[in-house]
């Protein structure tokens, strides 16, 4: 798996451990997706479930698929209820949940998709139109933009056109790191309906100036 090592020692040493709902998430479940309905959510990249107690709240049918064998299992452990459903894989080559394909309501990701190749990504693409029921939608957050801080390191590494590795900085140790612009994003998702797309502009002022930049994005499955 790309991601693996990477987020396996993460969690084993008790780092990354996000435990509140993002507030994104949040407001665009609600925006975009019927929830008086019984959803089925899809998340990629789920980490150590900060969303998980929003979609218990909804009554959604939740499905993860995280790349860390322990922070799955402590989850597993902390959610015993028969809507949560999480498994340890490598999403950009399977979902792992064969009985919901094409079922799917809502796929979310927050900068886990992003963590990859240009070509891991699109396989994760066409994953997640598979899934998705027919104008179902994907909401991601917090892609990295080539207008970012980030991205003009002069000591990066490139893997591919839109993919760096970092040796120092906030990137060091994370894998590849995926960087877009609007087009771009717009071109890996041409088989889907843009409904919203925003550029998060946040500018750190201590210890370092530092610009960061990313999108967030929600995306139809066509009908």
């Amino acid at each position: 798996m790309g991601f693996s090592t990477i987020w396996e020692d993460k969690y084993k040493s008790n780092l990354e451990l996000s435990i509140w709902p993002w507030d994104e998430v949040i407001a665009l479940t609600h925006r975009y997706c019927n929830i008086k309905k019984e959803l089925i959510v899809l998340e990629l990249g789920c980490g150590a479930g900060a969303n998980i107690p929003f979609f218990q709240s909804i009554k959604a049918n939740y499905y993860a698929i995280e790349g860390s064998q322990t922070i799955v299992k402590r989850l597993q452990n902390s959610f015993n209820d028969s809507k949560i459903n999480i498994t340890c894989g490598d999403f950009t080559k399977d979902f792992e949940f064969d009985e919901i394909i094409g079922k799917v309501d809502l796929i979310i990701d927050r900068s886990s998709v992003t963590i990859n190749t240009t070509s891991g990504i699109k396989n994760t693409i066409e994953l997640i139109k598979s899934y998705l029921k027919p104008g179902g939608k994907f909401i991601g957050l917090d892609w990295y933009d080539i207008d970012c801080d980030y991205y003009k390191d002069s000591t990066k590494i490139m893997v591919d056109n839109h993919t760096y590795k970092f040796d120092s900085g906030d990137f060091s140790g994370y894998g590849n790191v995926h960087f877009s612009d609007e087009n771009h994003i717009k071109e890996l998702f041409s088989d889907f309906k843009i409904d919203y797309l925003i550029n998060n502009i946040k500018n750190q002022l201590l210890p370092t100036p530092k610009l960061n930049s990313s999108f967030t994005f929600v995306a139809t499955k066509s009908l």
